[in-house]
């Protein structure tokens, strides 16, 4: 159910989606579907990610603030790119934003040049540790479209929440 969803997005915006999950103090990329185009695309790869500077890890973290409570962070926030937030007041209030936004972006964090969007399935339950997300370098991936597809990505997680019945834990999440 998950997968054709990705899949059609990816078609639809020529990007890279991907489904992340929590697993134990890690977010790690388990799926991805890339575009029928036959054109060049992004892939995210799969595998861990930094809870800190990356789109589906701080979507999970931000609805989940204790994954990052000051005894974990502890000497934990490398730095990746200059535009990576190493500051845990400034990841705090990175975090209060995604919440009202609904979904988290990284913009060059991880690496130069690239970028992504991702949001979680839900924000209780089983939901809140699986996101989804897409990856695109910078000049596809502009600021309007980084929007664009967050609002895509928050209509997706709730039709798909609704889908495998998790929606009921979550009618207070933000409307795309």
């Amino acid at each position: 159910m998950i997968a054709p969803a990705l899949s059609g997005a990816a078609n639809d915006y020529g990007a890279a989606f991907f489904l992340s999950r929590l697993r134990g103090h890690w977010v790690e990329i388990i799926h991805v579907e890339t575009p029928q185009t036959g054109v060049s695309f992004l892939h995210p790869g799969m595998g861990k990610r930094p809870m800190h500077a990356c789109s589906c890890a701080k979507a999970i973290a931000a609805v989940s603030p204790e994954l990052l409570s000051q005894d974990r962070l502890d000497g934990q926030l490398k730095r990746y790119t200059d535009r990576t937030i190493t500051d845990p007041k400034d990841l705090a209030s990175e975090l209060d934003v995604i919440r009202a936004k609904g979904y988290a972006m990284c913009v060059e964090e991880l690496e130069r040049g690239i970028s992504s969007v991702a949001t979680t399935l839900t924000k209780t339950g089983v939901g809140a540790t699986l996101s989804i997300g897409a990856t695109a370098s910078l000049r596809v991936f502009t600021p309007s479209k980084r929007e664009k597809i967050g609002h895509t990505l928050t209509t997706m997680s709730n039709e798909l929440a609704r889908a495998l019945g998790w929606g009921e834990a979550d009618k207070e999440r933000i409307p795309a």
